[in-house]
């Protein structure tokens, strides 16, 4: 695989805890999105009209072979050798992790441990406790999130196209594929035999267009994406999506941006601390700038976090003990930058602020000890972080799902796996990415990696 880094950010609804998704439709004027839930219908003036779902049919193989492949375990660190993309490294315990040529693995203190969150620096000199703190705030930076069974990322539907398996997070529910150890469940999906079905195909999928109106071939070179039909942004999703899953297979996960991607105001982003160039971003230019993060390093790809990997990454921090079932979808204040939160923070001139308790203070990028979780920052509260994930409300209007709430939100209705919704396009869009995935190329013709970015959804 080409090492794939995502983008990161996250949110949550109180009201539908166990059984209910919960949804956020649109933002208000103001410097975040806004946690609080809205009306049903959208404003007329922004656009309502019928609804239109386009999908691309991989017809490369059959749903039978695919299913085969699927129920198959990821590549074993035991299996790992060096590659031309990749070289293997060990963490503090011996443990083996790929590492893509371009990067070096921290041999800082809390940074090099597979189960505690394995940090890589982008560059090649080493990342030790001497200067540890200035690489922090001058190179990028990802964390490796392992995925022992990718087929619970992905399923293949009859015609042989592949789908993102989202999930629902709770502390009990009645569902019979529910899951009491991740506290998860099917969101929008099912299976049958190794054969994957969308429940609803305007409800919460990926990779998918959403609504016609907002990845149409205006809406496309409006926002910088102009030599781009939706056509080709419906193959390009659909490829960097098949990328993705066969880089994971071989490698054993994917690379998650350490912190909520910087410089979005810029032509060149970053994923480095204390950065506060975060917000104001339409989904077209976030998903733009993701794919440049790699800069010219060609062992890699990156691109925007998809809903799955999102999904995948708050698993993993349950599976790993760093946080429980309630941190992730009951209230993440504990943990994330609400306004219910207090807490300490690294202020942008180098001295201690406090983030007092019934305020929205946005605080730059892993500034704050607080907000960490296997040595990933803010993916609870902060800002909200688009992602690949599209939705179709009511056979009217689509957009995109961001996710992990904002500093303008509660912890308790904006956790960690929360599912926000907006239109992709206007320029009322006020969200921002955390971090990004990095995959490392596969040895394999047509098959690379991207950066992906978040949002969340409850059911």
């Amino acid at each position: 695989m080409v090492i794939i880094i995502a983008s990161s950010v996250c949110a949550g609804l109180a009201f539908a805890r166990n059984e209910k998704a919960k949804v956020q439709e649109s933002a208000k004027d103001g410097e975040v999105m806004q946690s609080t839930q809205v009306a049903e219908a959208e404003p007329a003036s922004q656009g309502e009209q019928g609804a239109q779902t386009e999908t691309i049919i991989q017809t490369t193989q059959s749903a039978q072979t695919d299913a085969a492949t699927q129920s198959e375990q990821s590549a074993q660190a035991s299996e790992l050798v060096d590659n031309e993309n990749m070289t293997v490294q060990t963490d503090i315990e011996g443990k083996k992790v790929p590492v893509p040529r371009g990067y070096v693995g921290s041999q800082a203190k809390g940074e090099n441990e597979i189960s505690k969150g394995y940090v890589i620096y982008e560059g090649e000199d080493p990342v030790t406790d001497t200067n540890v703190a200035d690489a922090q705030k001058t190179r990028n930076q990802y964390v490796w999130v392992p995925v022992p069974d990718v087929s619970k990322m992905y399923g293949t539907d009859s015609s042989g196209k592949k789908w993102g398996k989202l999930y629902v997070f709770a502390t009990s529910s009645t569902n019979a594929n529910y899951d009491a150890v991740t506290g998860t469940y099917p969101f929008n999906w099912s299976e049958t035999n190794g054969v994957m079905s969308i429940s609803d195909s305007t409800s919460y999928r990926e990779p998918d267009l959403t609504y016609k109106n907002y990845d149409s071939n205006s809406y496309l070179k409006q926002y910088g994406l102009g030599s781009m039909s939706k056509h080709d942004i419906l193959l390009e999703m659909q490829k960097d999506f098949n990328n993705m899953i066969n880089s994971v297979k071989k490698y054993g996960g994917f690379y998650i941006g350490r912190y909520e991607t910087g410089n979005l105001g810029q032509d060149i982003a970053v994923i480095q601390k204390g950065n506060t160039d975060i917000n104001y971003q339409t989904w077209y230019a976030v998903y733009k700038k993701c794919k440049t993060l790699k800069g010219a390093n060609k062992k890699v790809e990156t691109g925007m976090i998809w809903g799955s990997q999102w999904d995948r990454t708050l698993t993993w921090l349950i599976e790993s003990g760093s946080k429980s079932i309630e941190d992730i979808c009951s209230d993440s204040t504990s943990w994330g930058n609400y306004i219910d939160a207090t807490f300490t923070y690294t202020n942008t001139s180098g001295g201690t602020s406090t983030k007092k308790q019934n305020s929205n203070t946005r605080i730059p990028t892993g500034s704050a000890y607080y907000t960490k979780a296997n040595n990933i920052y803010d993916l609870a509260g902060n800002v909200d972080e688009w992602t690949m994930e599209a939705y179709t409300y009511r056979n009217r209007t689509g957009g995109r799902v961001y996710r992990g709430g904002s500093c303008g939100g509660y912890g308790v209705n904006t956790s960690a796996d929360y599912r926000g919704r907006h239109k992709s396009g206007p320029q009322r869009l006020r969200l921002w990415l955390q971090g990004c995935t990095l995959d490392v190329k596969l040895n394999f013709e047509n098959t690379l990696g991207f950066l992906k970015e978040f949002v969340k959804l409850t059911v």
